[in-house]
């Protein structure tokens, strides 16, 4: 069997806040604006400048995941990375995404070339991630802390690089506590996971 690279789709894979932003503004007349690494308390109503209700902030998001998701673009690097890797790796994506609007994702990674199996995922990861590595040396890639403490808990072997692929969003996030590396670029994170499933993903690999 070979190593097993397991990614987060939004922000690692796919650009996830200007597209959510350029949704939102045109299709729920909402602001967003980045002050903090939030998206709760972060939106805004154009017409009147009140914040958003925290409890309107999931049915946007599905709003967005059901209507809104062929804005999203490739970020810089990863089909070329992918493409590489995935000659001497499996690939699957781990994605926070409701499953009933799974396929959409599906078909906009096929349409860059990205024909990966998808798994919708709700909560934290680390179970997940334990269940795809299947004892395999393995890399984790997700933009968030609390994904890589899971991960970190459940699944202790598998390598966990910490990505926020958006640059204004990178700069708001220390590296992950969790995560054994913080790389926001694709031409560097391919070499690490290379490096890790070679090394100490092989040293750590469970029978």
């Amino acid at each position: 069997m070979r190593p097993v690279l397991i990614l987060d789709c939004d922000e690692v894979i796919l650009a996830f806040a200007e597209p959510f932003r350029q949704w939102l503004r045109e299709s729920r007349d909402i602001e967003l604006r980045f002050d903090s690494y939030a998206l709760v308390g972060n939106m805004r109503h154009r017409r009147d400048g009140q914040a958003v209700e925290p409890e309107h902030f999931m049915p946007l998001l599905d709003g967005f995941f059901a209507e809104g998701q062929g804005l999203q673009m490739p970020v810089p690097g990863v089909v070329e990375a992918l493409q590489d890797l995935r000659q001497e790796m499996d690939v699957v994506v781990l994605t926070n995404i409701p499953a009933a609007h799974r396929d959409i994702r599906v078909e906009a990674l096929r349409g860059f070339g990205l024909d990966f199996p998808v798994h919708a995922n709700d909560g934290s990861k680390g179970a997940m991630v334990r269940e795809l590595a299947n004892g395999m040396p393995a890399v984790f890639v997700d933009d968030l802390p609390p994904h890589h403490d899971s991960a970190a808990k459940h699944a202790p072997h598998v390598g966990r690089l910490h990505m926020v692929a958006d640059a204004t969003l990178a700069s708001l996030i220390p590296a992950a506590p969790a995560a054994h590396a913080r790389i926001d670029g694709w031409p560097q994170a391919q070499h690490w996971i290379r490096a890790w499933v070679n090394g100490p993903g092989r040293q750590q690999e469970k029978s």
